[in-house]
């Protein structure tokens, strides 16, 4: 179960500042780390939702993500966010150390972790920034067994769905292949 969570954490710390080819991977994580942690009814809706809310994401965001992924390396506010949020989640952990709170913490830590990549500077790294910390919300609620977290975590994923296919496109991130005029 730790080694589950950990890797649920170190995708959410090397997805910061990334586009959202790592969203189905983070849904596979996030629907096991409920899976193993906790049991009801809300687990197996949070393990649902995990699962459904990503591949959704994905499905959407596939035509938006760049095709070239050059060894250019991450850029500079990627770097501050990966190490704010690297801070951010000591800071959490160290002030809720509890052993037997692990999960909770790292899940937290998820929320933390995307939160810092919604501060990135390019538009689709933000949103799937705060689809991070979303995911890292309903795993919070199936690992806490609160339904009421998990509903106003599936209302947020639906609220950014809603504004994903409204305003993404129209950003100015997208490719546009502008002729030449010289």
């Amino acid at each position: 179960m730790t080694m589950l969570f950990g890797l649920f954490f170190l995708l959410a710390l090397a997805s910061i500042g990334r586009d959202g080819r790592v969203l189905p991977a983070q849904g596979l994580l996030a629907a096991g780390c409920v899976a193993v942690a906790a049991r009801g009814d809300v687990a197996i809706a949070a393990v649902l939702a995990a699962l459904a809310t990503n591949g959704a994401a994905w499905a959407g965001l596939r035509r938006l993500a760049p095709h070239e992924t050059g060894g250019r390396g991450l850029p500079q506010p990627a770097l501050i966010g990966i190490l704010g949020g690297m801070v951010l989640v000591l800071l959490l952990l160290l002030a809720l150390a509890a052993p037997s709170d692990l999960p909770m913490l790292m899940a937290a830590g998820v929320v933390l972790l995307g939160l810092c990549g919604a501060a990135q500077p390019a538009p689709l790294v933000q949103f799937v920034g705060l689809l991070g910390a979303v995911n890292g919300l309903i795993v919070l609620a199936g690992v806490l067994g609160n339904g009421m977290l998990l509903l106003a975590a599936l209302l947020v994923w639906a609220a950014l769905g809603a504004l994903g296919v409204w305003l993404l496109p129209r950003l100015a991130w997208l490719r546009v292949d502008v002729p030449d005029e010289g």
